[in-house]
């Protein structure tokens, strides 16, 4: 459980832990150009959320055995134009650093972390929300009550390339055979406000290919000798839960 938990928690802190930023005056109004770019596919309550202001708190835990277990629980704020995000720490307790600031423009941004009040300067990459840029194809699955709140649920799957992000990201081919994964979600949109309240992510089996595509790199290995030996039975997801919609969040950068 400690080696997912530090997993997760390194996951979260490259939101790209969580996600980025750069400085802005309160008022400044948001351009076309600001504006993520999607596909048509994408309905309007969700490419809103992509392009809005929010206060935010994201829940990972595993089911296990019909024990579901917390393993992390992040709070944050995001402004989406110019990009800036704020996260912090809820559990566990003992987590390596206890806020984080990203900021900059495009995929490659600077996050600042707070380790035990020192900041620590360091560039990463931008993490989009799960889903994000795939071609996704939503569907209706049921209304049910989120918070008191009658809400329309979508549902909605799309495929990871594990061997081209971790190639991407090496640099090199260390992966040459295929190696993907499907995540899984749930959207819940108020039908009222057309508005999303929380995203549901079932990343389960993009945690087992992880492991696969770990065991492939480290043991020298091929995928199908990986598979073998890798077996993961409990569930991973993810809860998204968006606490408020407000264009007045601002996020002050430490100056370091």
């Amino acid at each position: 459980m400690k080696v997912r938990m530090i997993c997760m928690i390194l996951l979260i802190s490259s939101i790209s832990v969580l996600s980025a930023c750069g400085s802005k005056e309160k008022n400044v109004e948001k351009n076309d150009t600001d504006v993520l770019p999607l596909n048509d596919s994408v309905p309007g309550w969700l490419e809103s959320f992509y392009n809005s202001d929010y206060e935010y708190r994201k829940s990972t835990f595993v089911l296990e055995n019909d024990i579901e277990d917390t393993i992390a629980v992040v709070e944050g704020k995001v402004e989406a134009s110019p990009y800036k995000e704020y996260v912090k720490i809820v559990e566990p307790a003992e987590s390596s650093w206890s806020e984080v600031w990203f900021y900059g423009d495009g995929d490659d941004v600077t996050a600042i972390l707070n380790i035990e009040n020192d900041y620590v300067l360091q560039n990463t990459r931008r993490f989009y929300p799960y889903g994000y840029g795939s071609n996704l194809s939503l569907s209706k699955d049921r209304t049910e009550e989120y918070n008191g709140i009658p809400c329309d649920v979508y549902t909605a799957e799309y495929t990871v390339n594990l061997t081209g992000q971790i190639n991407q990201k090496s640099g090199e081919a260390i992966i040459t055979e295929p190696i993907t994964a499907v995540v899984s979600q749930e959207y819940y949109v108020d039908p009222k406000k057309d508005q999303l309240l929380c995203m549901i992510t079932d990343s389960s089996d993009r945690q087992e290919k992880t492991e696969i595509a770990n065991r492939v790199m480290n043991d020298n290995i091929t995928v199908e000798e990986a598979q073998k030996v890798v077996s993961v039975d409990e569930v991973t997801k993810e809860k998204m839960e968006i606490l408020s919609y407000d264009d007045s969040i601002s996020i002050d950068i430490p100056e370091i």
